[in-house]
């Protein structure tokens, strides 16, 4: 058996919608069958802070709201140190301490299948970085074209609004002689 205790932290907003994702989040580890859970132990959110000190909002239709982050800590026991890079993977802890056994041997065929586990993992994530990138990339393109449509827009709409008040200053110019002319 493993035994280790795991820190998982979010951050968000508000305070209570944290509190209650990260212990549902966490609160799943007790229906895994394979895992023995000690404690959970939720935190209290807290403010963000920025660096000057404020605490740190969210722009957003025209509302500052603060962010809050908080931690669960996990103490459980699973069968492997296999298993717990599988619990790892799940939950995404920000820290993982392992407490027993002391020392660890793994067979070469866990150790191999821990590494083409992270291996496919990073592939992953590696292609979903590319694939971000890349839609990125059309979306500024299609920005900058944006951008030209509205200039070339802007530009037309001035021209036509140039162009009406030329025609609706002759027309009062020949309204003002054509009084002038009758008096």
């Amino acid at each position: 058996m493993v035994r280790a205790i795991m820190i998982v932290e979010m951050a968000g907003r508000p305070a209570e919608h944290l509190t209650e994702a990260l212990e549902r989040h966490i609160g799943v580890l007790n229906d895994v069958k394979d895992i023995e859970v000690h404690s959970i132990k939720v935190s209290e959110p807290r403010t963000i802070k920025s660096e000057d000190g404020s605490p740190k909002s969210e722009e957003g239709a025209g509302s500052r709201e603060e962010m809050f982050t908080a931690f669960a800590e996990a103490d459980f026991e699973c069968e492997s140190f296999g298993r717990l890079t599988e619990t790892m993977f799940d939950f995404m802890p920000s820290s993982v301490e392992v407490i027993e056994p002391g020392k660890l041997s793994v067979d070469a065929s866990e150790l191999t299948a821990l590494l083409n586990n992270i291996s496919g993992r990073l592939h992953r994530y590696d292609e979903i970085a590319k694939i971000i990138g890349e839609r990125h990339h059309q979306m500024e393109g299609q920005l900058k074209k944006a951008v030209e449509i509205l200039k070339a827009k802007d530009t037309e709409i001035v021209k036509l609004s140039s162009d009406n008040e030329k025609k609706v200053d002759k027309k009062v110019k020949k309204k003002v002689v054509k009084k002038k002319v009758r008096k």
